[in-house]
């Protein structure tokens, strides 16, 4: 009976038609046509993470993270580590992705909150991702202030930000007892008006 194997590869028999083959589980470096022959999935993954440094565009890195798993844990670091929030249901997108994968808010490093009043449903959903950001360096927060042109024409203000800052600023100088202090590699936090 014909066996199809691949080096290194983990080993599961599996019945079909009379012949036994062996499946392989798909391992870094192993492509589902087995070892990586040439190409990038040869080289190790610093060299990798030099070549990914290189890469410009957002759409470049997600292209790039789509094409296998191997690329995707390398990429998306640079995808997560800055990133411009301009409406709610983009801050509830964002959140979606994070909740999907723990690891993910770790990687934001400078995070830009800018929303119009038009666009604000949503933006409350990351208030509680903004609390375990545990990397993250730079906060700018822009939110609508009665002080703009916008609000002057007879347009109510309902007089809050979505996010809740309070609450934010002070886990980060008093954290809880138990509880690691949060945002503890913020080095910048302004506050603005879109």
């Amino acid at each position: 009976m014909p066996s199809i194997s691949f080096a290194g590869a983990k080993k599961r028999k599996t019945r079909h038609s009379g012949y036994t083959f062996t499946k392989a589980r798909q391992e870094p470096g192993i492509t589902m046509l087995g070892p990586a022959e040439s190409g990038l999935l040869r080289l190790v993954d610093e060299l990798l993470l030099n070549i990914i440094d290189h890469v410009e565009g957002q759409d470049a890195l997600c292209s790039l993270a789509a094409t296998c798993t191997r690329f995707q844990g390398l990429v998306e670091p640079y995808i997560w580590r800055k990133l411009v929030v301009l409406t709610g249901g983009h801050a509830q997108q964002i959140a979606t992705a994070l909740d999907s994968r723990d690891n993910r808010t770790d990687y934001i490093q400078d995070l830009a909150i800018r929303y119009k009043d038009d666009c604000r449903e949503g933006i409350e959903d990351l208030n509680h991702y903004l609390s375990l950001m545990g990397r993250l360096r730079h906060l700018h927060v822009e939110s609508p202030c009665p002080n703009n042109l916008e609000w002057q024409n007879g347009i109510y203000f309902d007089g809050y930000s979505r996010i809740d800052y309070n609450n934010l600023l002070a886990a980060s100088v008093y954290p809880r007892a138990g509880m690691p202090m949060t945002l503890p590699m913020l080095q910048s936090c302004k506050s603005g008006v879109s």
